[in-house]
């Protein structure tokens, strides 16, 4: 684990400077323009370029060496750092230039997620996965919690400078930890045992190969629908929470009734990654990820039916303490079911599925709430004297009702696949792995792909 650590402290720090840059440019975009849709769309910037890129960024992994493919990413994001830090000082900074750093780092966290999550799989035994991934989604909550704080600390010492000169920082701190770390590399690229010695499999026969064995077995299909059926029902709740705790909130409770939820969303989410850290995960872990994934749609479901600020507070808490057991135990499944010399394309297409759940929900949530459930449970709608009976304590009655059908939905998907399994890798792998040494990839062919949990 000595390696994974290291390198693990290098995510966090990088993970916390992103966290404050990224609240901090987003709070300085609404101050400059007024505009919600320009703020909008740098949140849209930060993962939509990377989702896209995704596939090719998975390519990629596999192809050459995952630490050189992390350096190269994480060298690019910090001179975007640098030129924005530099534009700043200059006092040239501009809104566009926010954008095209957003760009550029959702690009390059397309290949620093995937190429760590399957450099991982190397840099520690089978039997402490779980705990790694665990770890990784501490770092993240960490970043979660302590990045507005932090942004708000130095915003007031130093001003927005003070915060990219920090972000600039945690790259370079990330990028020494990859230096000093060596971790272990998967054989050589993948090729078929009817391919010539050095002969590689082309784009889009490795893409369809990496499809196949994302999707290949039913326990493998029903994570990956889990997952983004989870990531779309926490985007939706997250829209749909604020409205429902200002609009059953008197005005001057409001400010403290939101920072209420969100403290125990984060609480929930600090709380679950530090217990799985801690322990080294469940012998079934499949399992986990059906109770885990029920429990989170049963707090959706309550949050629906009992909008008021402590039982919106109670159903934060319990939702997001759920997702890191099935971030860590399907990692753990992913891992031992995906050859390590294709785990790059595997991760980076499930990145691409799951951040595509993400991205519904969000553009989902509000005409749906709106358009769709409000009518409905409206006192002149068709549920009017039934369900909006249910809910008539809710004074947003749209977005009870559909963060009450997103909780059954994300219940069911759950208890579909409670069948299922997930076989790991047989002792002989039918992929062949060449030998032979694998080109490495330059500083200027990294600069392309997105960013995923740590």
């Amino acid at each position: 684990m000595t390696t994974f650590l290291i390198v693990w402290a290098g995510r966090l720090l990088t993970a916390l400077g992103s966290g404050i840059s990224g609240f901090a440019l987003g709070l300085w975009i609404y101050q400059q323009t007024g505009s919600v849709t320009q703020f909008a769309t740098g949140l849209l910037l930060g993962f939509a370029p990377g989702m896209l890129a995704a596939p090719a960024a998975g390519v990629l992994v596999d192809r050459h060496r995952r630490r050189t493919v992390l350096l190269c990413a994480d060298t690019a994001a910090m001179l975007t750092a640098v030129a924005l830090t530099s534009a700043e000082l200059t006092g040239h900074l501009a809104v566009w230039q926010v954008y095209a750093t957003t760009v550029v780092e959702s690009l390059c966290a397309a290949f620093q997620w995937p190429a760590l999550a399957a450099a991982v799989t190397g840099m520690v035994r089978p039997e402490q996965r779980g705990r790694a991934g665990a770890m990784t989604q501490t770092a993240l909550a960490a970043a979660q919690l302590l990045g507005p704080m932090l942004a708000a600390v130095l915003l007031g010492a130093g001003g927005l400078r003070a915060v990219l000169v920090v972000d600039v920082v945690s790259f370079a701190l990330g990028l020494l930890t990859l230096l000093v770390a060596r971790f272990p590399e998967p054989p050589g690229r993948p090729r078929r045992e009817t391919d010539r010695p050095g002969e590689r499999l082309g784009w889009r026969a490795e893409l369809a190969e990496g499809r196949r064995v994302l999707t290949g077995q039913p326990g493998l299909r029903h994570l990956l629908r889990v997952v983004t059926v989870l990531n779309g029902a926490e985007a939706a709740a997250t829209a749909l929470l604020l409205p429902l705790v200002l609009s059953g909130t008197p005005a001057s409770e409001q400010n403290a009734a939101v920072a209420m939820v969100s403290t125990s969303g984060g609480l929930g989410l600090a709380f679950g990654s530090v217990a799985m850290s801690i322990w080294s995960g469940p012998r079934r872990p499949l399992a986990w990820v059906t109770g885990a994934t029920v429990l989170s749609g049963v707090a959706v479901l309550a949050a629906g039916l009992h909008p008021r600020p402590a039982a919106l507070a109670a159903a934060a808490f319990t939702f997001f303490l759920g997702l890191p057991v099935v971030s860590s135990c399907a990692q753990v499944l992913w891992q031992a079911a995906v050859a390590p010399e294709a785990q790059g394309r595997v991760f980076a297409l499930r990145r691409m599925f799951t951040q595509g759940g993400t991205l519904l929900g969000y553009l989902l949530a509000g005409p749906l709430a709106s358009r769709v459930c409000e009518p409905l449970v409206a006192p002149d709608g068709p549920l009017g004297s039934t369900v909006g009976r249910l809910l008539g304590t809710a004074r947003d009655r749209g977005s009870a009702l559909l963060l009450c059908l997103t909780g059954l939905f994300l219940a069911v998907v759950g208890l579909l696949g409670r069948r299922h399994t997930v076989e790991p890798l047989p002792p002989a792998d039918p992929i062949v792995c060449d030998r032979t040494p694998s080109t490495r990839i330059s500083a200027n062919s990294a600069n392309s792909t997105d960013p995923e949990p740590l």
